[in-house]
């Protein structure tokens, strides 16, 4: 929380315009939460943990008290973010399964993609790191593999993919 005492100042400010605010907490503030998330396997209650804390922050940086009856949709049409803190940690993550899968035959490639053989515990399979990214890009991971290997392609996908993660439309 320290970081947000060393920012008020400028959060605070009426001279510093609200772009060049959302700007600095884009440079700033979401990089330090982001760190690392490349490798994390993200459940769907941390999800709404991550979108909450986005909220919390812009309502923070527009000074809009909690008490308030603003909905979320609002705040995020003032703040108009291109895509959500979820959508960059997704963005980077794809990148990073992206420069995994064009190694040809790398150790981190055959960690990922790897099958373990005998038999599995009892209960629930726990979600692997792999699982969500073709349920996301609505594709096998067969068809993965062939669309990174075209960068530009895959770039592309994954621009989309991110942009499409916007709550706007919510």
């Amino acid at each position: 929380m320290n970081i947000m005492t060393n920012l008020d100042n400028i959060f605070k400010s009426r001279d510093i315009t609200l772009p060049t605010k959302v700007h600095v907490v884009k440079a700033m503030v979401f990089p330090v939460v982001m760190y690392g998330c490349e490798s994390w396997t993200v459940k769907k209650a941390e999800c709404q943990r991550i979108d909450a804390f986005e909220l919390w922050f812009w309502r923070r940086l527009l000074r809009v008290p909690w008490t308030a009856r603003r909905s979320s949709q609002s705040i995020l049409k003032e703040i108009s973010p291109e895509c959500s803190l979820e959508g960059l940690m997704l963005k980077l993550k794809l990148q990073y399964f992206g420069h995994l899968m064009q190694g040809v035959a790398s150790f981190a490639k055959t960690l990922m993609l790897g099958k373990i053989g005998g038999r599995r515990r009892r209960g629930r399979q726990r979600i692997r790191w792999l699982d969500g990214i073709p349920d996301l890009m609505a594709m096998g991971l067969g068809g993965l593999q062939e669309l990174v290997m075209d960068r530009e392609a895959w770039h592309a996908v994954i621009h989309g993919v991110a942009k499409s993660q916007t709550r706007l439309s919510d």
